[in-house]
């Protein structure tokens, strides 16, 4: 009986493995009306970005050890026709987006006041695969209507391990 026992354990530490990461990072997709085209809006104000912070893969064995998480905080500005629950955004790379990060579509965050926080997700690899990482983010706000306001750019740069 105690031999099964750990058979059965050593079984479920090697699922536990495979199995892929799952955390919750409380993005959800952007629900548009419609099929409109996107139509550019200067009316609409540019976000204000920070880097709120950014962890590296490492080595390890539990199923997230692997993935790499950005936090980007989001504040939408005063002055405007639209309240930030009101709205989506889109996360795209400038150039090459070779670590395919964010999300193809516009994606909603929790808001807290003028402020949301979206956390992103990817399998970085542990630190001895990692490449560096330096790339330019642009961030525009989206409307229910597709209208797309004008982006925020941030540079994002991390070091393998960091």
């Amino acid at each position: 009986m105690p031999l099964k026992c750990a058979w059965a354990l050593c079984a479920l530490l090697a699922v536990a493995d495979v199995t892929a990461c799952n955390l919750s990072t409380g993005i959800t997709a952007f629900a548009k009306r419609g099929d409109a085209p996107a139509v550019d809006d200067t009316g609409l104000k540019p976000p204000v970005l920070e880097l709120v912070s950014l962890t590296r893969g490492v080595d390890g064995r539990a199923s997230c050890d692997a993935s790499g998480l950005l936090t980007l905080s989001v504040e939408w500005p005063r002055g405007t026709d639209y309240k930030l629950r009101e709205l989506g955004f889109e996360f795209r790379v400038v150039g090459d987006d070779a670590l395919a990060i964010f999300p193809d579509q516009p994606v909603a965050g929790r808001v807290d006041g003028r402020r949301s926080e979206f956390v992103f997700l990817w399998q970085d690899g542990p630190p001895a695969v990692q490449a560096n990482i330096d790339l330019v983010v642009e961030v525009r706000a989206v409307t229910a209507d597709n209208r797309r306001g004008p982006p925020a750019q941030l540079r994002i740069a991390a070091a393998p391990g960091s």
